[in-house]
């Protein structure tokens, strides 16, 4: 017999696996991918300003031209799943609860899929950043290279409400220590409203990621919600009790999702990698 999780606790799945993502402040799920793995996304370009001539006949407004788009394709890759058993045996040699198959499943879901998800699409992030920092980050200089980071963005025409930054705990700590940046005022924990935030800085919200789900030398990420569609097609969790072949508890899960950024919204990613690291392992070789 199979208890389907996702009819029996999606309720609470998805509550888990939604709670415990850090990447979803930075990520939208404008795109629609049910029914299809590949979708097309369209986007018109701009027409030319002109100067108006009161006096040029039928091209007045100037000379008419077309309309150009581009096309972007959007191809979902990202099929993961998983099993275990749970021996009836086993479980009736441990203390009550310890092999217990839904609290197996939860720890799952925390310790293994969404670390998983967020690292994929950190990856993806700043994989695509139309702006890319590489310094050797200390607390002289981080609070203006975040300041940079953001306003490339800004220049850009990109809003500024909304926008999050992804930041590794050591970044967060050259900030505080930063001198040029005033963490009374900024990094405070008035207006915390996404998990894991911090406070800001220079009117961005900062949430802090532990380095291992960060690319590596990974400083921080700003991004916009905008960018980025992330989204999860399909989530399936199933327990099964004794299974031909096996006494006892077998557990199975698919999880379906990918993340892309909008190629006219490149330019709203900002990535930082901090090679101090690297450079003092050079030093030490």
């Amino acid at each position: 017999m199979a208890i389907n999780l996702a009819e029996k606790y999606s309720t609470q799945v998805d509550e888990v696996i939604r709670k415990g993502l850090l990447s979803t402040a930075g990520t939208n799920n404008d795109v629609e991918f049910e029914g299809a793995q590949t979708v097309k996304v369209y986007s018109l370009d701009t027409a030319p300003l002109n100067d108006y001539d009161p006096e040029g006949g039928m091209s007045r407004y100037g000379t008419p031209v077309e309309l150009e788009d581009t096309v972007q394709t959007m191809k979902m890759t990202q099929q993961k799943s998983f099993t275990f058993t749970i021996d009836k045996t086993y479980e009736s040699d441990s203390p009550e609860g310890v092999r217990n198959a839904g609290k197996a499943l939860q720890r799952q879901i925390e310790q293994v899929i969404i670390p998983a998800i967020d690292t994929y699409r950190f990856s993806v992030l700043a994989s695509k950043a139309g702006t890319v920092i590489e310094r050797e980050l200390d607390s002289t200089n981080a609070y203006n290279t975040f300041v940079e980071a953001n306003t490339a963005i800004t220049d850009e025409e990109f809003p500024i409400e909304g926008r999050v930054a992804f930041c590794s705990n050591a970044f967060i700590e050259l900030l505080k220590k930063d001198s040029g940046f005033t963490k009374a005022t900024e990094l405070a924990q008035e207006r915390v409203i996404y998990k894991g935030m911090v406070g800001d800085c220079d009117g961005v919200a900062i949430i802090a990621v532990p380095k291992r789900r960060l690319p590596e030398d990974t400083a921080f990420i700003i991004t916009h919600p905008m960018c980025a569609p992330a989204p999860v097609k399909l989530q399936d969790y199933k327990i099964h009790k004794d299974p031909p072949g096996i006494a006892g508890t077998l557990v199975e899960g698919l999880l379906y999702h990918d993340i892309f950024v909008f190629d006219k919204k490149k330019k709203a990613v900002a990535v930082c990698f901090d090679r101090a690291a690297s450079a003092q392992t050079d030093s030490n070789e």
